[in-house]
């Protein structure tokens, strides 16, 4: 009996010890982030639209050096030649207008994937007139600047479809990119342009000029939530399968970031102004009106039922209705989730 008091005297104590220290040891980390990334500088597709925000932010505030990565910028006026980088391999990853990467699909390009849905906006893209223009019935006639193969463009499209409005004969569709259309408005070379922003708030401020419509008037946004070129974080395809580690990291980062955004966007302004050039109060503006899709939404959105997807999927339908591609891809085919944090 003295031996097993003993012994139990001994033991017991250091199992108590060591059960306190398994309490006190916090849970494990995923496998990915105990492991260095295996490329410790990644390179984005960047432009001044909303979509391209988390990024941004995200390099302003240190959160992708946390991660053990640094990002180098590349900026890109038009989501075409943002996606053709990314195929080419000159980018890693990119932000995009779903209407050029649809587009990239119908073409049977494999090169990419689509790993996120990252926000939704409503009311900084749409079509901005002249002060005597206050229906869509009105653009009869009239020059409207648009950029081709854009989301505005497939907006114009389906709002004159809706009024009755033939694109080829009633209205003269002048093709411009969004950073030229203040000039051509404010010089009465066009009467109206189709843009997003930050250029849509420089036009909307200008004297007469008012906001004809937006894509709340869009005809998948009450089903689905959906603008006409709703945003898309892409990989390139050899990337994330040879850098799984570095994109689990970038995805870490971006969702932070993203968070950040929705958290305190009053700090993240202060950042977003050095990319944007917009006022303060401009600024504010635009953040206002975006919600933004945290990491925990994700595969519900992409897969799970895929709303998301689904809202492309009767996108890629209406591109095919307005000739835009030939033929509606399988969205799904193209869709990845398994890097998501």
């Amino acid at each position: 009996m003295n031996q097993n008091k003993s012994w139990r005297q001994k033991v017991f104590p250091w199992a108590a010890l060591l059960i306190g220290l398994i309490f006190l040891v916090p849970a494990a980390s995923p496998a990915w982030a105990q492991a260095k990334p295996e490329k410790i500088t990644v390179v984005y597709g960047g432009a001044t639209w909303l979509g391209h925000y988390p990024v941004w932010v995200g390099m302003e505030k240190g959160i992708f050096q946390k991660k053990g990565l640094g990002v180098l910028w590349q900026g890109f006026t038009a989501s075409s030649g943002r996606m053709g980088a990314l195929i080419s391999g000159d980018l890693d990853f990119a932000t995009t207008g779903s209407i050029s990467a649809i587009a990239l699909m119908a073409s049977g390009a494999k090169g990419f994937f689509a790993l996120a849905a990252p926000d939704s906006y409503a009311t900084v893209e749409g079509i901005i007139a002249k002060s005597d223009i206050k229906t869509i019935n009105d653009l009869k006639g009239k020059k409207i600047a648009v950029t081709f193969a854009s989301s505005a463009h497939v907006l114009v499209l389906d709002l004159l479809e809706k009024a009755g409005l033939s694109p080829d004969k009633d209205v003269s569709l002048i093709n411009l990119q969004v950073t030229e259309m203040p000039a051509a408005f404010k010089g009465g070379e066009v009467q109206a342009c189709a843009l997003w922003t930050p250029n849509f708030n420089v036009i909307k401020a200008m004297e007469g000029a008012h906001v004809l419509a937006d894509d709340t008037q869009f005809s998948l946004y009450k089903q689905f939530g959906l603008g006409p070129g709703p945003d898309v974080l892409t990989v390139r395809k050899e990337f994330a399968e040879k850098y799984p580690i570095t994109c689990q990291a970038f995805l870490e980062g971006y969702f932070e970031a993203l968070a950040l955004l929705g958290k305190d966007p009053n700090a993240c302004a202060q950042v977003l102004m050095k990319l944007t050039n917009l006022k303060p109060e401009e600024q504010m503006s635009v953040l206002k009106d975006i919600t933004w899709h945290p990491k925990e939404k994700q595969k519900e959105m992409m897969v799970n039922p895929g709303t998301f997807v689904q809202g492309l999927q009767k996108l890629a339908d209406m591109l095919v209705k307005h000739k835009q591609i030939d033929k509606a891809p399988q969205i799904k085919d193209w869709v990845n989730t398994s890097l998501l944090p």
